[in-house]
């Protein structure tokens, strides 16, 4: 089974993937093989998730996702990481106002995505570097809650507590803390899962 923040990595990539200028230039991982003629080429990757109790039982999750913009190093790559990183925090603005993406649904994932930071570098010396990159960072904040097991129902044990019959009516109209009856109720198909079966 696959966790929240995979599922929202991979519907970050797919979103990009669906932006023209990127299509099938967008990679789910941080070590993918580089070379100024792929470029250009957008990583996407987790670099953290934090997480603070919501309340006993769920945590709020921030999730903060870099994408990585590498572009060949011409006089035009401060144009086209430009261009690039608009297109990409376009795009995702457009997937969590509308949330009605056939692409991915990105929206139906998280609660909220937020702009941080675009950082621009490069390798190599200025005016002889082979690659240059913009480093953009987003958080997307999400509830997590525990996996849960339960075992398979097959009898439900059942207390009833009426309120006192001595009075005509009854007074007062709530459960007077006496246990008046009990059951057990056998389930007649068994188990949830062979009654439901997959």
């Amino acid at each position: 089974m696959n966790s929240q923040r995979q599922l929202i990595r991979h519907a970050v990539r797919d979103v990009l993937n669906a932006t023209p200028s990127l299509a099938g230039r967008v990679k789910a991982s941080r070590t993918y093989p580089l070379t100024a003629q792929n470029c250009p080429v957008v990583l996407v990757y987790t670099e953290r998730d934090a997480a603070t109790k919501s309340n006993d039982f769920t945590q709020l999750r921030e999730l903060q996702l870099k994408i990585i913009v590498i572009v060949q190093a011409d006089v035009d790559a401060d144009d086209a990481l430009d261009d690039l990183c608009n297109a990409i925090e376009a795009q995702i603005e457009a997937q969590m106002n509308s949330g009605s993406s056939s692409v991915a649904q990105l929206a139906s994932l998280v609660d909220s995505a937020h702009y941080v930071d675009t950082v621009f570098t490069y390798q190599g010396a200025d005016g002889r570097a082979e690659l240059t990159q913009a480093v953009m960072q987003f958080k997307f904040s999400y509830y997590h809650e525990p996996a849960q097991g339960f075992d398979d129902l097959g009898q439900l044990n059942v207390r009833f507590d009426m309120a006192s019959p001595r009075n005509d009516p009854p007074a007062p109209h709530t459960p007077d803390g006496q246990l008046d009856a009990r059951a057990a109720i056998i389930l007649p198909f068994g188990p949830l899962k062979e009654r439901n079966p997959v």
